[in-house]
């Protein structure tokens, strides 16, 4: 009973919790006043917020972006590991060395593939977006840092694509870096598994033969157990956010045709 106590009771009062309760309260409240539009507008917003932060939801959405691109059990070689951006975090006091976020699993595999001789060289991407991020330093260069000082990748094995502020400035960049050099274009995509699907069809449009090497799964990073699936946590708000922030991008993308 400790052990559920001391698992139930930081579920109820998380913020997350405590908001949807208040709001519940002051919608059934509005209700009894007959203040309509009140409570319509304040159960709505209960209602949003309880089912963005559901584990049930946000697992759902997760798993229609992650189950398109599973990881395959071995992989072809292929001309270059293309490795997109977003997993970095620039130094700035009291950091003193770039550091990993929590899509640095895309790094690892990058690294993976290429001590594996699948293919010769790496391909870095990502420029740097100040006015989101607050960072001046680019990702590419921050890749490239840490492939050469802590998995032995050599200086002549790493190409940059430095300028690149969204995925389909990676693809079109990319793409100008492989014909200004005259390699083929086949290549090893690393990106995390929800980012797979936009990333892939943006690379093959601009003519890649994409073989998808996706990382970073959520989706069965948490187990869903009872009851605490039916409660509201911070972390599933979030995986939400991330999830419709790739489904609105594949949207977008599409309707510019982009993709």
């Amino acid at each position: 009973m400790g052990l559920f106590l001391s698992k139930l009771i930081p579920a109820l009062l998380s913020p997350v919790s405590l908001v949807c309760l208040f709001c519940l309260a002051a919608g059934i409240r509005a209700l009894i006043r007959r203040a309509i539009l009140v409570a319509v507008l304040t159960l709505l917003a209960a209602l949003i917020l309880y089912t963005s932060a559901s584990p049930i939801v946000s697992r759902a959405l997760i798993c229609g972006l992650e189950k398109q691109y599973p990881e395959p059990e071995s992989y072809e070689k292929a001309s270059a590991v293309v490795l997109l951006g977003g997993a970095m975090i620039a130094p700035a006091l009291p950091r003193r060395h770039p550091e990993l976020n929590e899509c640095g699993d895309r790094l690892l595999q990058a690294a993976r593939l290429w001590q594996q001789g699948l293919a010769p060289v790496v391909v870095t991407t990502g420029g740097s977006v100040p006015f989101l991020t607050g960072q001046s330093e680019d990702d590419a260069s921050m890749y490239a840092r840490v492939l050469s000082e802590l998995f032995a990748v050599p200086d002549s094995a790493i190409l940059r694509v430095s300028r690149s502020q969204n995925t389909y400035e990676d693809a079109l960049y990319t793409m100008q870096l492989f014909e200004k050099r005259g390699m083929k274009k086949d290549i090893l995509l690393v990106t995390s598994a929800t980012h797979m699907p936009r990333a892939a069809q943006l690379f093959r449009k601009q003519g890649f033969i994409v073989h998808p090497a996706p990382t970073d799964f959520r989706a069965g990073e948490k187990p869903l157990t009872q009851p605490f699936r039916f409660f509201p946590v911070e972390w599933a708000l979030n995986e939400t956010v991330n999830a419709l922030h790739e489904y609105m991008g594949l949207a977008a993308y599409k309707l510019m045709g982009r993709l």
